[in-house]
């Protein structure tokens, strides 16, 4: 990585810190299993903090900010598919295009609009 490379990633995070909510969490392809299972899915720390944070909302969602391109729209239709097998209704997620980062999803719980 080049100096202006490493000088946008650093400006993109302090972005994200600035723009997102608090409870916001990265989950990077290095993050997510090469040989997914439940099992392996909920070990995940980031996941893991945003279900606790989740499941004490009467009214959450779940927010997947996920990368641009075919391979981060199927990765958030994959992270998606995870979270209702594992017990999440899907009117409960929400996917937004533009994570801002390339190989790298934003994920984090709110409560619903009304």
């Amino acid at each position: 990585m080049n100096i202006r490379d490493f000088r946008l990633f650093a400006i993109g995070i302090c972005l994200l810190l600035i723009l997102q909510p608090a409870a916001a969490e990265l989950l990077t392809r290095a993050d997510w299993p090469a040989v997914r299972s439940g099992t392996a899915v909920v070990r995940i720390p980031a996941l893991q903090r945003v279900m606790r944070q989740f499941e004490g909302m009467k009214q959450g969602v779940i927010v997947i900010q996920y990368p641009g391109g075919d391979r981060g729209n199927e990765w958030a239709l994959e992270l998606r598919d995870w979270l209702v097998a594992l017990g999440v209704a899907s009117h409960q997620v929400l996917l937004e295009p533009g994570s801002g980062f390339p190989d790298t999803i934003v994920i984090h719980a709110k409560e619903r609009s009304r």
